[in-house]
């Protein structure tokens, strides 16, 4: 793994923590941020989370499992891709966690996605949490 890559990005948000809470952890939600995914859980600790879609033209299954579910406070959860060119092994899982804290002006949501098997991995990665950000913030704040 990678240690010395850790995609950490944090953004202000002008919308009530309840209403960013809802957009981020939810399959409406998700589908906007996340290009288009169908994600399914069943939100508990544990809990398998798949990704389902298509990039590219290319069909994709993708999974991890729900590490922390603190409602308002933490999400967490491991993320294997199968672009990823590397075996479903856990040690070629990523972390991703999302942190929310409310502000005076709104939401503040934070974003720790660690643990990459391949440096194009996290290129590519940092790159998509910039535009999930942005259209998370967009569509809360609407």
């Amino acid at each position: 793994m990678l240690q010395d890559f850790v995609v950490n990005k944090t953004i202000d948000i002008a919308a009530p923590l309840e209403k960013v809470w809802k957009f981020v952890t939810t399959p409406a939600g998700m589908k906007e941020y996340l290009f288009g995914s169908h994600v399914i859980s069943d939100w508990k600790v544990g809990s398998l989370i798949r990704f389902t879609g298509e990039w590219e033209g290319k069909p994709f299954e993708d999974k991890g499992t729900i590490e922390v579910m603190d409602p308002g406070k933490t999400f967490e959860y491991t993320y294997y891709s199968s672009f990823s060119g590397v075996p479903d092994q856990s040690e070629n899982y990523t972390v991703v966690r999302m942190d929310f804290e409310q502000t005076e002006n709104g939401t503040r949501l934070s974003v720790k996605h660690s643990n990459f098997p391949t440096e194009t991995a996290y290129q590519n990665t940092e790159k998509h949490w910039e535009l999930a950000l942005d259209i998370i913030k967009d569509r809360t704040e609407a």
